[in-house]
């Protein structure tokens, strides 16, 4: 179990916790799904971690892939450890040009105004981790969110979007700051409520990456990340977490 201890790096106080994810990172890597192998390897770790949570009512026949996986704003990655698929999140980047995503697509009345009005969002949907591997590795959501916070500094969004069950906002306001957006709803193929919840991104960066270390990154590891597509270069294969190099002195 990791300790929440404070223990001081420089001027800055690093709980136990969030030093034991600094030095996790060096086991994991993360990975931009663009091959159809890929997606169907994801696919079914989507599937296993939904069913195994009676999130979806629908049948996707052992493996869960959808059009927006292939939306020019979206971004989908796998987190491995030691080489071992533990879980995956997608990206959108919603914009007032570009309103598509999980989110927009769930709340268009919420979010289409703050669109009309310029702003902008990351969208973090489809997080989905390998149900036997949970216990032995309780920090795969941290690990998995940290691709939200990099997005949300990348694109400089206005606000990181969570729709999620409602159990599960109080993680998102406890980790990013999270502020309800809109009431749950009932959402065909779901078969949950799922509500929506968002965060500055302002704060995301100035205050969250403070408690957690661990979110920070590098601008090389943020282009690793997001750039290649939008500029039409290679993907690179693997894209190795940059927090610890980031002045922590950890």
């Amino acid at each position: 179990m990791m300790s929440a201890t404070a223990i001081s790096a420089g001027n800055l106080q690093i709980s136990n916790f969030a030093r034991q994810l600094l030095n996790f990172l060096d086991q994991v890597e993360y990975r931009r799904i663009v091959s159809a192998e890929d997606f169907e390897e994801i696919g079914r770790l989507r599937y296993r971690s939904y069913m195994s949570r009676n999130v979806m009512n629908d049948d996707f026949d052992g493996t869960i892939v959808d059009d927006l996986d292939r939306d020019s704003h979206a971004y989908v990655y796998g987190i491995y450890i030691d080489g071992q698929l533990v879980s995956t999140l997608r990206i959108h980047h919603i914009t007032p040009e570009h309103r598509k995503g999980t989110s927009f697509k769930l709340f268009p009345d919420v979010l289409g105004p703050m669109l009309d009005r310029g702003m902008s969002f990351v969208d973090p949907t489809r997080f989905a981790s390998e149900p036997a591997l949970l216990s032995e590795y309780p920090a795969v959501p941290y690990l998995t969110l940290r691709i939200a916070a990099m997005a949300s500094e990348y694109f400089a969004a206005d606000f990181c979007l969570a729709s999620v069950k409602p159990e599960h906002m109080a993680f998102y306001k406890r980790i990013f700051g999270s502020l309800p957006m809109a009431e749950p709803r009932e959402h065909e193929g779901y078969g949950i409520p799922v509500g929506l919840s968002g965060a500055p991104v302002r704060a995301i960066r100035d205050m969250v990456a403070v408690r957690y270390p661990f979110f920070k990154s590098q601008p090389h590891e943020r282009r690793s990340m997001f750039a290649s597509a939008e500029q039409g270069g290679m993907v690179p294969l693997t894209i190795l977490p940059t927090a610890k190099y980031t002045g922590l002195g950890v």
